[in-house]
């Protein structure tokens, strides 16, 4: 029988792929896209929703983001026999805190009250694909190739 406290599971996995190597956007990794982005905007945080199905972020290219986590959100919910429901709101958030690295953050707020989340602090220097070879194959988190 699935408890709500396998949400923390949830989080610390999600967020381990979302700050991944292997999270690409075109081809390079999505974590220094995303500082390039907020270094170029006046914007110090970006948010993925992952409850609501069409969120669009302010860059068309970061909805097959949010797409993907929302999806996989869905996948580890269902794996667990947990009922949607459960999850009343929940996001992944990237904060610009220097030139050179980022914080990483998901929370999953349930349905009774209770917030799970997780955090991690990375260094991430801008995107340049000046310096910066691209992946070659089937762009996005390595681990939706299966699907």
């Amino acid at each position: 029988m699935a408890r709500r406290l396998e949400i923390q599971g949830i989080c610390n996995e999600l967020l381990g792929s979302f700050v991944s190597r292997y999270n690409d956007l075109n081809g390079y990794w999505a974590l220094g896209v995303f500082q390039n982005f907020l270094q170029a905007n006046p914007i110090d945080e970006l948010c993925f929703d992952l409850v609501t199905d069409l969120q669009r972020e302010k860059k068309p290219t970061f909805f097959q983001t949010s797409k993907y986590y929302h999806d996989t959100l869905k996948r580890h919910l269902k794996t667990r026999n947990m009922p949607l429901d459960w999850v009343e709101s929940g996001s992944i958030k990237v904060r610009r805190t220097s030139p050179t690295e980022l914080a990483c953050s998901i929370e999953i707020k349930t349905d009774i009250g209770r917030v799970f989340g997780s955090q991690r602090h990375i260094v991430a220097r801008p995107h340049d694909p000046k310096i910066e070879s691209q992946r070659n194959g089937k762009f996005g988190p390595s681990n939706q190739k299966g699907q």
